[in-house]
């Protein structure tokens, strides 16, 4: 459902902001695949209005201990289907964790594959967890929701960066967050002088289980708050 929000977030960006690359992490890598691809914002949303989301999110007893709880089957034909439809214009910059080595690390196209895309979302003990060249990846959004270091390797100076999580989510994220970085090695910090513009709910958008279900009317919702908060955000820049 967060993906919702985004869209809504780039209907608004397209056309009044040029950019130079995209870069994304969680769901953000999905919809940072399709603006780099320079979907429309109107077209891109109705993929976050389609019915069949409702379906998506398949729950099971995992088999493997790093299989996660959703079934992949149904996960991973949505996003073979919108790697295959949307080819980037633009460069798309994917965030990933390395597992071991406790690491983010980036993959630039052309080197994005459908697997980069859904490792990205890969959050332990729900999505299955993937294992690329050698990496064993996950959830690039888990070192730090809003991956400015990946825009800040590619050389980026001035940001537009979505972050859904002003707060830092619910406690239980904030202290998973936390316990992760204390053994691992974040990426590095913005150098200064980089030009940042947030764009940020500026109120919790909902409960877990509104940002895990799917439902019309809740993404619509989002979308439009998406819309808001960047049209809110633009008017500082």
């Amino acid at each position: 459902m967060f993906g919702a929000y985004e869209a809504g977030v780039w209907s608004v960006l397209r056309g009044r902001l040029e950019f130079d690359l995209v870069a994304g992490a969680s769901i953000g890598a999905i919809n940072a695949w399709a603006a780099a691809a320079d979907c429309p914002g109107e077209a891109w949303i109705e993929q976050w209005l389609r019915p069949e989301l409702a379906s998506l999110l398949q729950w099971r007893w995992p088999r493997r201990p790093l299989a996660g709880c959703i079934e992949r089957d149904a996960f991973e034909r949505s996003i073979q289907e919108v790697h295959a439809r949307l080819q980037p214009v633009k460069p798309c910059v994917v965030a990933l964790t390395d597992v071991l080595r406790r690491r983010p690390h980036a993959v630039v196209t052309p080197a994005v594959e459908w697997q980069h895309l859904a490792a990205s979302c890969a959050l332990p003990g729900l999505f299955p967890l993937y294992r690329i060249d050698g990496r064993l990846t996950m959830d690039g959004g888990l070192l730090g929701s809003v991956p400015l270091w990946a825009a800040v390797e590619q050389g980026a100076t001035a940001i537009v960066a979505v972050n859904l999580l002003p707060s830092g989510g619910p406690w239980w994220l904030r202290a998973s967050r936390q316990a992760f970085l204390k053994m691992a090695h974040p990426g590095p910090p913005s150098p200064k002088g980089t030009r940042l513009l947030w764009i940020e709910p500026e109120a919790p958008l909902g409960s877990a289980r509104e940002a895990m279900v799917w439902t019309r009317e809740n993404a619509a919702k989002w979308i439009e708050l998406g819309r808001r908060d960047a049209e809110r955000s633009l008017q500082t820049f």
